[in-house]
């Protein structure tokens, strides 16, 4: 077990200086990947590779599985512009330590119906079509000791546009190392590593219809590679971090974030919350290195049901600067969450 943890520590190390390199904005497929899911996370400013330890961790890091303790089911919804949606739900089933845990999880982004353009008719056929993404994924996460777990996910992914279909699979991979200095707990993950993806059938290509001939060629779609993105994160207790005192009831944790695309430019993320009474918790964070996103701010409500059950609601708004839809309120970027840990 220890030689297979080392080689993933390597994996996840290496394999990102022999991907990533130059900015290659919007040259990979599967974009959908890319959203944060996960609402506590998502308003600590996406930091929270190194925190999950619930089923969220399905998405942000499947090391995190393994620190957790209950069965739980969650449901997520994130409002997106142009009257996106994308909806998820995942599972996290833990088992003994000896065996691990497994977590299920479905992302569905769907959109409303719009206009088939063509050259001749720019303002539409009056013909409808639409698009959606829906991402199937089975994850496994062990605690090799009371420090150290790995996780991985694979997932089946298929993109619908108009006619046209892709269908592919997806690997994420990650660890999470909890060290002995003030409770700093240490993440890293690789997320979305796969094989190139292409669209089925073929197409008319207008650029060609400038030939000879004056008619567009049928060609088939071009391969492009999958938004593999690498990961490390840090999460730790504010008052054991900087020896402080928060006041009786009061938790904190303060967490921060890079990121390496394969596609875009570096990134930071960084983000705290203050949990009152185990009850209560108040987040906010910040994004660096975006070309919309900045700040983030939520909330979460945990609520006991019976002996070991509890139900948890998280909301978090995430600004995307110009993109934001002011049209009203509940088209602004909300993301919700209801988990039952039992």
């Amino acid at each position: 077990m220890k030689k297979i943890c080392t080689f993933l520590l390597i994996i996840l190390i290496a394999l990102p200086l022999t991907v990533f390199g130059i900015e290659r904005v919007g040259t990979t497929a599967f974009q959908f990947l890319k959203i944060p899911v996960g609402v506590r996370g998502i308003g600590l400013g996406n930091a929270y590779i190194a925190g999950a330890a619930d089923a969220s961790a399905v998405f942000w890091n499947p090391a995190g599985l393994g620190w957790a303790r209950n069965q739980e089911i969650l449901l997520t919804h994130i409002n997106l512009p142009a009257d996106i949606r994308y909806e998820n739900i995942a599972i996290a089933w833990p088992f003994s330590q000896a065996v691990g845990t497994f977590g299920l999880s479905l992302s569905v982004l769907s959109m409303g119906d719009f206009l088939v353009r063509t050259a001749e008719l720019p303002q539409g056929t009056g013909e409808l079509v639409t698009a959606s993404d829906i991402a199937l994924g089975l994850s496994y996460s062990r605690q090799i000791s009371d420090r150290f777990s790995f996780g991985l996910t694979g997932r089946y992914l298929r993109e619908d546009l108009a006619d046209y279909v892709s269908n592919n699979f997806s690997f994420d991979a990650g660890i999470i190392y909890q060290t002995s200095f003030r409770s700093l707990r240490l993440g890293m993950v690789i997320q979305n590593f796969g094989p190139d993806a292409s669209f089925d059938g073929s197409f008319l290509d207008l650029r060609t219809s400038t030939g000879s001939t004056g008619r567009p060629e049928t060609r088939a779609f071009e391969t492009a590679p999958m938004p593999v993105t690498f990961k490390t994160g840090i999460i730790a207790d504010v008052e054991d971090f900087f020896g402080v005192q928060l006041g009786e009831n009061i938790k904190g944790n303060i967490a921060g974030q890079f990121e390496h695309p394969s596609d875009n430019k570096e990134r930071l993320n960084g983000g705290m919350e203050l949990i009152f009474s185990e009850r209560f918790a108040v987040r906010g964070g910040y994004k660096f290195g975006y070309d919309a996103d900045r700040f983030t701010l939520g909330f979460g409500v945990n609520v006991p049901v019976s002996a070991g059950n509890n139900l948890r609601v998280d909301y978090a708004y995430a600004d995307q600067g110009n993109l934001n839809d002011t049209s009203s309120f509940m088209n602004q970027p909300h993301r919700f969450s209801l988990s039952f840990q039992f």
